[in-house]
């Protein structure tokens, strides 16, 4: 009687590994196609971001970056909030190790622009101070996001 629960048990944890892979494996698939349709944003636009744009004022420019997608010298529109991160979903998309997902946003509050740390693992930082807590943006900031570094805009110049 032992021996035949053993061996049922046994392919229970089988089929529930089975299912666990193939879940996994779904979940990479869906992943890269949500990766392969999303792109970083540019100067064109869609033209209901660009009337917030205009609206707000607020941009964000590449300084440094090691990445040959953000070359220094381009420009994101911030509108009324933007997410910097790794992942897809973010506004500006940076694709390297020392970024998070969703690492830091941009956010219009009150009439004035703040940047937060969205938790990130490597920090963000505003003139070379880490972020502890969200803090109102000053029009020239430097900001770091892993390892590209942007200067906050507030009229768009």
């Amino acid at each position: 009687m032992f021996a035949i629960l053993l061996a049922v048990l046994r392919y229970v944890f089988l089929i529930f590994l089975f299912l666990f892979i193939f879940g996994l494996v779904r979940w990479m698939i869906n992943d890269l196609r949500s990766e392969a349709r999303s792109s970083v944003l540019t100067p064109e636009q869609p033209h209901d971001k660009k009337r917030a744009e205009e609206k707000y004022g607020g941009r964000m420019i590449v300084t440094e970056s090691p990445l040959p997608e953000l070359i220094p010298g381009v420009s994101f529109g911030i509108g009324r909030e933007m997410v910097i991160g790794r992942g897809s979903v973010s506004d500006v998309v940076i694709k390297d190790s020392f970024t998070s997902t969703r690492h830091a946003r941009v956010f219009v509050k009150d009439g004035q622009y703040w940047l937060e740390d969205l938790g990130s693992t490597n920090g963000t930082y505003l003139n070379g101070v880490q972020l502890k807590k969200p803090v109102v943006l000053a029009d020239g900031d430097g900001i770091k996001v892993g390892g590209v570094t942007f200067q906050f805009a507030r009229w768009g110049a």
